[in-house]
């Protein structure tokens, strides 16, 4: 949310959810297999019914050890629930997927799969073959076994199952419905998802109810981790207690609340990979200290961003030019306003309008030490169908008076803006106030905690206005507007903070995301983003720039446009 991407991550994962309860939208609902298997586009290559290879190139990376320190402490090391960044930022170094992102990249490329997936011509059947070799490694650092294609099945079952315990994954329902017989598992009514196939040791299919070209992304979440097949079945509290992965480190050891020790993976399947011997993860270290530590050289990586007290002093400094690493995050920092407003305010068209072209957001962003750049419309620039040319609402303050006046207010109106407590919500909440001042609205700004927060915002019209941020899920331009712009997501509890309806999206978006055609789609999804735009149901801000500082031994930018943190790919000077 506003407190940036670590928390805007549990908003997205909430509000994602909501969608599924509410079975509309985005939503695909399961149907009956065909009874033979559809064409493929591309050969599936030849099944064989061999027993996985044993071996896997021994790894020539390593050397040197890399620290980096958090605010907060994990709160998961199972792939099934962890979605904080902090558990993220260590969920990475643990566990594959089958397809991952490339290097400071918003592109997929294969991960535990040997390739991309061949898809059928129905958009229907992924077939993935497996890497041979690949090596599940204990918290001892020795092998398990090697992984095979019931792993996979496994795992995504596991995400799907409601008897999960303690409790099943949040997200089971809210992005791996989309695979057939997905509901059945989530109903309680068959135990595996029939369209999970394990076809021959290094063979998997992935069968959807319908076209869905979201399926890769998602399973580049942490949630399409695989972990074997016997270890799936155990509690997340068990697993939990001893981690056994694919990925380019285990865990040695972790103390809840002081840190996390990970070793290097000598089996790892990419043999360049990871670039340290070691990584220490340090919990509840606040950012001033992360400065300080990573200055003198204590500490090699801030897990958190440059404290605006700092920030010009750091970022300034010629000495500190090459630590100081920045990224556009893929988000979108907004302000919602209710348009079902019962004053029958807010729900006017004109005056959403008028807000949208009221708010100086060059300025905002230069409040925040310039951090970001303006966002005239809902897609970042990181976000593919992203575009430069969107521009509906241009600074106006005299166009925003004459739609104020138009709608019906040209005195103006009072209202109230909720946000949460963080140093960029309140600069930006203020700047607002401020620029809607100019137009006659009197804003009472309402800053909560961001817990308090969520259970304000999702009650409908307890909030009129809301400024807050959205952080990708995944960069597909689905991810912004199914969760929080769409008509399943407009009703009590979810994160459509605005309670924004229009048909006319959702059938568009439902086409869009069953269309196979990537540059049809993303154009699909221009038209979409220029319909809510002319509906204006929030009025964009900015999109946000993260800055850390690193000591002077690391190599390479560890901040990553999808995952928070890309640390296997971070060397150290010797």
């Amino acid at each position: 949310m506003s407190r940036g991407p670590q928390r805007s991550r549990l908003l997205a994962l909430s509000a994602a959810f909501v969608i599924v309860v509410t079975a509309c939208g985005g939503s695909a609902t399961s149907s009956a297999p065909s009874a033979a298997p559809p064409a493929a586009s591309t050969a599936p290559g030849a099944a064989t019914a061999a027993a996985p290879a044993s071996q896997a190139p021994t790894s020539t990376a390593g050397g040197g050890s890399l620290s980096i320190a958090f605010a907060a402490d994990m709160q998961h090391l199972d792939p099934a629930l962890a979605y904080d960044t902090t558990s993220w930022s260590v969920t990475r170094m643990l566990y594959d997927q089958l397809v991952m992102y490339a290097e400071n990249s918003t592109e997929l490329i294969p991960g535990l799969a040997e390739a991309m997936p061949t898809v059928s011509t129905d958009g229907l059947t992924y077939t993935f073959k497996l890497r041979p070799g690949v090596k599940f490694i204990k918290g001892d650092g020795t092998v398990l076994r090697d992984m095979n294609a019931d792993d996979v099945v496994a795992s995504i079952n596991r995400i799907l199952d409601p008897k999960l315990k303690p409790n099943p994954s949040p997200v089971g329902s809210a992005f791996f419905n989309i695979i057939d017989g997905a509901q059945a598992v989530l109903g309680g009514t068959a135990p595996t998802a029939s369209g999970l196939v394990a076809v021959d040791p290094l063979t998997v299919q992935i069968k959807l109810a319908k076209p869905d070209k979201r399926l890769l992304p998602i399973l580049a979440m942490g949630f399409g981790s695989v972990v074997p097949k016997e270890l799936a079945g155990q509690d997340t509290a068990a697993f939990e207690k001893a981690p056994v992965g694919t990925g380019p480190y285990y865990l040695e050891s972790y103390k809840q609340g002081d840190k996390a020790v990970l070793k290097r993976n000598t089996q790892y399947w990419q043999p360049d990979l990871p670039k340290t011997d070691s990584v220490e993860v340090r919990f509840l270290v606040e950012e001033n200290t992360q400065v300080q530590q990573a200055q003198t050289g204590q500490l090699d990586i801030m897990g958190e961003f440059l404290p605006s007290g700092v920030y010009s002093q750091i970022t300034s400094d010629p000495t500190l030019t090459e630590q100081v690493k920045h990224r556009i995050d893929v988000a979108t920092f907004y302000v919602s306003m209710d348009t079902t407003d019962p004053k029958g305010v807010l729900s006017k068209v004109k005056v959403r309008q008028a807000i949208n072209m009221a708010i100086d957001k060059a300025n905002v962003v230069k409040q925040y030490n310039g951090r970001g750049g303006v966002a005239d419309c809902i897609l970042p620039p990181a976000m593919p169908g992203y575009d430069a040319a969107c521009k509906p609402y241009t600074y106006d303050v005299d166009g925003a008076k004459k739609l104020l006046a138009e709608a019906g207010y040209p005195n103006g109106f009072e209202t109230t803006m909720y946000s949460d407590t963080t140093e960029i919500s309140k600069v930006s909440t203020l700047a607002i106030q401020q620029d809607l001042a100019k137009i006659g609205i009197t804003v009472k700004l309402v800053p909560q905690d961001f817990d308090v927060l969520l259970g304000t915002i999702t009650v409908p019209h307890q909030a009129p206005l809301v400024f807050i941020g959205w952080f990708q899920d995944f960069p597909d331009p689905s991810d912004f507007f199914d969760p929080t712009l769409s008509c399943a997501t407009a009703v009590p509890g979810s994160f459509n903070t605005a309670g924004y309806c229009n048909k006319a999206v959702d059938e568009l978006g439902a086409k869009a995301i069953a269309e196979q055609d990537d540059t049809a789609r993303l154009a699909m999804y221009g038209e979409i983003q220029k319909m809510v735009m002319a509906d204006a149901p929030w009025a964009p801000v900015f999109f946000n720039e993260s800055v850390i500082l690193t000591s002077d031994k690391v190599i390479g930018n560890p901040l990553h446009p999808t995952y928070p943190n890309d640390l296997p790919r971070i060397d150290v000077k010797e």
